[in-house]
């Protein structure tokens, strides 16, 4: 009998029972266990959980989910009926395509009463500027190099066509869904959101990070030192970010 695994990995225990919630949602083509490195930076201040999506690692035999908002709906109806909502404060962050998921889910967070604090999204346009950007590709070769320009994998694996090639299905599936998101008009969110990016991005520009001030009436912007996956090297740097950004987002100005 085929075991369903579900939508939320916890890699790392917190510290405290009552940490506050730090929700990941991963890139295009990638798996939870990308960001296992984060949570454990991450999990001496927050209870860190890590979304699985679909057509995927151990989820290979699920199909895709057609749309971004598909996937924040299915991260979130599993997130509501399960342990770890608790009613404590939510973070969130998103990178690339997981910011806009991520952005999506807070909205529906909110709308059924949850506490999101803060969102901070990695390396992403703002969801209303998507459809005025060209659409990603999603033919082998096209896909292929996108994967290159943005630094998505390692040299190493750059170097292996056969290992890239066996990430084509996740990725094509992904740029799919990102290409049939739709944001709506004026959406916004009650939380602050802190845009974030790498300084040598070659996909997203300064005037992309500060777009998301059209969905939240509180946005910080800030840069790092590197390109479109400056995390991969700043992962201490953006753990202490999230914790700044907690201590943020619990003051009495909020």
């Amino acid at each position: 009998m085929d075991r369903k695994l579900g939508w939320i990995r916890q890699f790392h225990k917190p510290e405290s029972p009552d940490a506050p919630l730090l929700l990941i949602f991963p890139h295009a083509g990638a798996g939870a266990s990308a960001y296992r490195t984060l949570s454990k930076a991450s999990s001496a201040n927050f209870n860190v959980l890590v979304f699985q999506y679909p057509g995927r690692q151990d989820r290979a035999g699920e199909p895709a989910l057609p749309t971004l908002s598909d996937i924040a709906a299915g991260a979130f109806a599993e997130f509501q009926s399960s342990e770890h909502n608790r009613r404590v404060p939510i973070h969130t962050f998103g990178h690339s395509m997981g910011a806009v998921v991520s952005f999506e889910f807070a909205r529906l967070a909110e709308a059924a009463g949850l506490d999101v604090h803060q969102l901070t999204v990695s390396s992403a346009v703002a969801p209303c500027n998507i459809a005025d950007k060209p659409a990603l590709p999603t033919d082998d070769d096209a896909v292929l190099a996108h994967m290159g320009a943005l630094e998505g994998t390692n040299s190493t694996v750059m170097g292996n066509l056969d290992v890239m090639r066996m990430a084509l299905p996740v990725m094509k599936g992904d740029y799919q869904a990102f290409n049939a998101y739709q944001c709506a008009d004026g959406a916004k969110v009650a939380a602050r959101i802190h845009s974030i990016g790498g300084d040598q991005d070659p996909m997203i520009t300064m005037r992309d990070l500060y777009g998301w001030a059209q969905h939240t009436d509180a946005l910080e912007v800030t840069l790092f030192d590197g390109g479109h996956f400056f995390l991969n090297s700043q992962t201490e740097a953006l753990a202490e970010l999230l914790v700044a950004n907690s201590a943020s987002a619990s003051s009495p100005q909020r």
